[in-house]
């Protein structure tokens, strides 16, 4: 298994804007997590990721100006607004080249979700300003990264047989953050709005969004 620190350090102090799919809210989501966590103890060349800062990267962007965060927010609402709410499986988690992540299923809606977001920032940046965009998105939650380079195949054997139930969740929302990057540790985020999926099949807010505070989200 390869560093993940490696090749994801960014500059000190950096923020940098993403989409997420956020579970902060998850009992079940979190329960899987740590039924994982005594395996990946027993592996210091292991970072777990603490249960309140669990995500999956649905787009990452990169430091903006709050007027550029304010016209992405504004941009998703039609986007999403006619993607229906649907239900996600987390796992099974899976040890890969760089940490352990999970699967998230179905893998076409996350797809959707993507795509619409990936469309609505293009249009206020342009795509230049984003990273390439994939032939295929890869939905998936990271449990843990790695912080060195050594042999994982014990690990990965060991995942396969402890094989927790998967756990299911309603996805109803994505979230833009500014995220920051604690060097090795772990990752934390401001959140800047949540966009719900769907609000064009249903009357009601579309968009809501959180003042910047420059702190830990609650």
């Amino acid at each position: 298994m390869k560093d993940f620190w490696e090749t994801h350090h960014w500059p000190q102090g950096e923020q940098r804007v993403h989409w997420h799919l956020l579970f902060d809210d998850q009992v079940a989501v979190h329960a899987f997590a740590r039924a994982h966590a005594e395996l990946i103890g027993r592996y210091s060349e292991l970072t777990p990721v603490p249960t309140e800062w669990l995500h999956a990267t649905i787009q990452s962007i990169g430091p903006l100006t709050p007027a550029q965060t304010d016209a992405i927010a504004a941009a998703a609402r039609p986007v999403l607004r006619d993607l229906a709410p649907f239900d996600l499986e987390i796992g099974p988690a899976q040890a890969i080249h760089n940490g352990i992540v999970t699967a998230l299923y179905p893998e076409e809606e996350l797809a959707d979700v993507f795509w619409a977001l990936r469309r609505a920032t293009e249009g206020i940046l342009g795509a230049e300003l984003l990273p390439p965009a994939p032939a295929r998105f890869w939905p998936h939650m990271s449990l843990a990264y790695s912080n060195a380079r050594w042999d994982a195949d014990d690990l990965a054997r060991a995942l396969v047989r402890l094989r927790p139930a998967r756990a299911r969740m309603r996805v109803t929302r994505v979230a833009l953050v500014e995220q920051q990057q604690l060097w090795r540790d772990k990752y934390t985020w401001s959140p800047i709005a949540e966009v719900l999926l769907g609000q064009g099949l249903q009357s009601g807010a579309e968009l809501t969004v959180v003042p910047q505070s420059g702190g830990h989200r609650p």
